[in-house]
């Protein structure tokens, strides 16, 4: 059972324990609307009227929360640069981590439901976020380009969430970290970046945390295919010598 007690209304909610949402900067910076289609990677031409839409950007440090579990929903946040891990904290005090954010990723949809957000976010690096408010996001227009994209960017969330899901369930420990880097191979891949060779944003105990397994486990799964000649590692770097064999590794 999730810990999430009632919802806080905006004028009731407060930071707890020196964790809280990150305000704008004075000195914040602004991204158009076609950045927006951009980094989503939405399949459809972005249709204007003519005029320029800025949203609001967000920076964050490695390590500051960008949302909290109970925070009331105020919009969405699509990742512009940076990778953040989005998790939620068990009664007993237990952490599972839903996943890996990184650029083109869209954060906040969970808290349209129940107008709060149900999973804290926190910045793995150094990020920068571009916020879409709620009431933008909303807007009484015969055809809001900008709700289209979101709704179709939040099913692809959904489908990641579900596929990473899967990966702790169908198959043995050591695999499902094999599958976790071709998984990562893929996304950066998406991104333009190279699929065979990364740097990992995030701790092996934060992947261990995603796919329910322990942090020794990721160790010797590292191990495993480094042994068998399919990755090489180094601190976190990882260098893929054989992506089918990663894909398919069932030790």
């Amino acid at each position: 059972m999730l810990n999430v007690q009632a919802m806080p209304t905006p004028a009731q909610w407060q930071p707890t324990g020196g964790r809280h949402a990150i305000e704008p900067a004075p000195d914040a910076h602004y991204s158009p609307l076609q950045e927006i289609h951009d980094l989503l990677r939405y399949d459809s031409p972005l249709r204007t009227s003519g005029e320029t839409e800025l949203f609001q950007r967000r920076r964050l440090k490695a390590g500051q929360s960008a949302l909290v579990m109970g925070q009331p929903f105020d919009g969405l946040y699509v990742v512009r640069l940076g990778t953040l891990k989005t998790l939620i904290t068990n009664v007993d005090g237990g952490v599972h981590v839903l996943g890996f954010p990184m650029k083109g990723n869209l954060l906040g949809f969970d808290g349209i439901y129940q107008n709060a957000y149900m999973s804290e976010v926190v910045a793995l690096t150094d990020c920068d976020l571009i916020r879409i408010p709620a009431a933008e996001l909303f807007a009484d227009r015969i055809s809001n380009h900008l709700e289209h994209m979101a709704y179709w960017a939040s099913s692809r969330e959904i489908t990641q969430e579900q596929e990473a899901y899967s990966l702790t369930r169908s198959v043995k420990s050591e695999a499902r970290v094999a599958r976790f880097l071709h998984t990562m191979s893929r996304r950066f891949e998406a991104m333009g970046w190279s699929p065979s060779r990364f740097i990992l944003p995030m701790t092996r105990r934060d992947i261990g945390h995603h796919l329910s397994v322990t942090v020794e486990t990721v160790s010797r799964a590292f191990s495993a295919l480094v042994q068998v000649g399919i990755i090489e590692v180094e601190f976190r770097e990882i260098r893929i010598l054989d992506r089918d064999a990663l894909r398919n590794f069932e030790r």
